[in-house]
């Protein structure tokens, strides 16, 4: 879905590339601690893994963390079933990817969870090391294509919203000098951003007319100070830092 403004899209994607974790999060639910380490020692190089002993628990970790890749749960515990867990974290979740741990044959349950879409695949217990990795693995990459999916609709609905809101400022605008702090709002709602500086260019340098938005104090003269302006600039391309420490 590549139907957007192709400068502020490329930005979008860096920006929401950049919001990731280094490690995709796994949460790992089983009421018996062994299986838990287990678990936690299988996927930990690849994985940010969280463990929770129950149903209850897992709630209260994803409610505190957020969204995760990958849920295992056992399907067997104490006041509540995996499945039900499960079906718990689907509206807020619908992109993680859920794997059910079962030592028993319980087929009604199994099979409702999967064909209503809250289980992506079942394990039995004792389970295969290998078969387990592979099965993790082919979860990650399908929750990463409907993150993707996702993301694009996000980013072609924000850019509709955003151009919808530069066309009503304009017309509202005697000049284009009153336009800009409220464009500058605009670019600064559409990137979840503290600040936005809309400085206007003469013969390729910035001009005195601005508009700013901002949440904090920032000096008059920071786009000016700023070498990476400079650099926009001279090659006519947009630029993004991202602060990797804090990413």
């Amino acid at each position: 879905m590549d139907n957007g403004i192709p400068n502020l899209d490329s930005i979008s994607r860096q920006l929401m590339n950049s919001n990731r974790p280094r490690k995709p999060k796994m949460l790992v639910v089983d009421d018996e601690p062994d299986n838990l380490d287990l678990l936690y020692r299988t996927f930990r190089r690849d994985f940010n893994v969280l463990r929770a002993e129950s149903g209850a628990s897992a709630l209260s970790v994803l409610a505190a963390e957020g969204e995760v890749a990958v849920i295992i749960s056992d399907q067997r515990m104490p006041e509540m079933k995996g499945t039900e867990f499960l079906s718990k974290t689907v509206p807020r979740f619908p992109d993680t990817m859920r794997i059910i741990l079962t030592g028993f044959t319980d087929v009604e349950d199994l099979v409702e969870a999967i064909n209503s879409g809250q289980v992506y695949r079942y394990i039995t217990k004792p389970w295969n090391p290998h078969e387990l990795k592979a099965v993790v693995q082919n979860a990650t990459k399908t929750y990463e294509l409907l993150k993707q999916r996702s993301e694009e609709q996000q980013r072609a609905q924000a850019q509709i919203d955003l151009l919808a809101t530069i066309m009503q400022v304009a017309q509202s605008c005697d000049s284009r000098e009153s336009c800009l702090e409220p464009m500058a709002k605009a670019f600064s709602d559409s990137f979840f951003a503290d600040c936005c500086i809309l400085q206007l260019l003469e013969n390729n340098k910035l001009a005195t007319s601005r508009g700013i938005y901002k949440k904090f104090e920032i000096s008059e003269n920071f786009l000016e100070q700023d070498p990476l302006v400079q650099e926009a600039l001279t090659h006519q391309q947009p630029m993004v830092w991202v602060d990797s420490t804090s990413a």
